[in-house]
């Protein structure tokens, strides 16, 4: 009988053990889980953060700017659900909520026209930061959290100022052809961005302006060549016309 009751409870203790571990396991696999969550939404707010850097220097609309607020906003709500004490969770949460409101009540662009780049590299810097606010949006929009009209305008402004960038970049560079003298490569970049300005139907102010100039230029290029040419072939003229006369004027009598 003794027997039986100590076999019954290493056997309730082992099954004890058993689920303990079990539990144990489940505990562990939910914490793991619970900081991957918080490191994902952590990450998310750092690089959108990040992108709201560059309001004051790109045209960034009313709609972006708030899709990237809520963005933020939604992945406090989730970091707070799974970490309710976090104070600076909530006190970050609190403060985007009157950022948010803030941005529906009084903002506006600074600047409608993009910057023109100072170089290559800021050029770049620009273009990749395009790159991932359009990730951004199209992310939000498949999240349900931007509607497609917006989507579509939004997604458009971002794919227009990536054009413009590239652009202004390719008319810089013409211009450097030109100071080297270079002129059939700046030709044929001038030619190239004026072709690419032509398959936008939806230009704004600053891509006509950028046709405008793109056009003045192209046009000076061909009538200075125009004029070199015709120089060119009046010279030709006046040396075949000079060897003419050498060959038929009359011979010196000695």
């Amino acid at each position: 009988m003794t027997l039986t009751l100590i076999l019954i409870a290493i056997g309730a203790l082992l099954f004890l053990v058993i689920i303990y571990n079990m539990l144990q396991q489940y505990w562990n696999k939910q914490e793991a889980e619970k900081r991957t969550l918080l490191l994902k939404h952590k990450n998310i707010i750092n690089e959108t953060d990040e992108l709201l850097l560059n309001a004051s220097q790109l045209p960034f609309s009313k709609a972006l700017v708030l899709t990237l607020y809520q963005r933020i906003q939604y992945s406090l709500q989730v970091m707070q659900q799974q970490d309710p004490t976090n104070l600076q969770v909530k006190t970050r949460r609190d403060n985007i909520d009157q950022q948010i409101s803030q941005v529906k009540e009084h903002y506006q662009m600074e600047h409608t026209a993009l910057k023109a780049p100072d170089s290559d590299q800021q050029a770049i810097q620009i273009l990749q930061i395009v790159k991932r606010l359009r990730t951004v949006l199209r992310l939000e929009h498949n999240r349900g959290k931007v509607g497609n009209q917006t989507f579509v305008v939004e997604d458009r402004r971002l794919e227009l100022m990536r054009l413009k960038v590239n652009l202004i970049n390719l008319a810089k560079r013409a211009g450097a052809a030109l100071v080297n003298r270079d002129n059939n490569t700046a030709q044929q970049m001038l030619k190239k961005g004026l072709m690419v300005l032509d398959q936008i139907a939806d230009k704004d102010e600053q891509l006509k302006n950028i046709e405008t100039s793109m056009q003045q230029r192209l046009s000076e290029l061909s009538n200075s060549q125009q004029q070199v040419e015709k120089e060119q072939k009046i010279r030709e003229e006046e040396s075949e016309k000079s060897e003419l006369d050498q060959l038929f004027e009359p011979k010196r009598k000695w």
